[in-house]
């Protein structure tokens, strides 16, 4: 998630919990120890938490000779023997995927993030593609096609 969406989302998160946090303790009916209170509080918090998590989620891309890793936390693994071809397009993150982040739309499967509509569409051997955008789509393709041909070996 880009860092302008990631401060919005947080900062209604927090907003949300402050008003839940002060409307509890400004009600005459809802004591902080009582029952009501404390799922307040609880769901105060739990936005707290979950604007942090949302801050700090991205969508890491690692080119090597052997292999291209996407996603989140541990992602998906690809060996390159398994990459038949990569190809750079535009795209529209609503239109084609209804959205960011790991999605499925109209054109496959795709590791979308905001702030940009180029990135890269990966065609598997088995026929199979998928797609990942990228603010650094040249870089991206340059390093993907160094890391393909380096895994085809010399032609001879």
């Amino acid at each position: 998630m880009p860092l302008m969406a990631s401060l919005i989302l947080g900062t209604v998160f927090v907003g949300v919990a402050i008003f839940t946090i002060y409307s509890t303790m400004i009600t005459d009916n809802i004591e902080l120890g009582s029952a009501g209170g404390i799922g307040m509080m609880i769901t105060a918090a739990s936005m707290l938490i979950l604007s942090v998590v949302l801050f700090l989620l991205r969508i890491k891309i690692t080119v090597t000779y052997d292999s291209l890793n996407v996603g989140m936390f541990k992602g998906r693994t690809v060996p390159m023997k398994e990459i038949h071809s990569v190809a750079a397009e535009d795209f529209s993150a609503l239109k084609d995927y209804f959205g960011w982040g790991l999605k499925v739309g109209r054109k496959g499967f795709g590791y979308i993030v905001a702030g940009t509509n180029r990135g890269l569409r990966i065609n598997l051997t088995d026929g199979k593609s998928f797609f990942i955008s990228s603010k650094r789509t040249f870089e991206f393709e340059s390093a993907m096609n160094m890391a393909l041909k380096a895994s085809k070996g010399p032609k001879g």
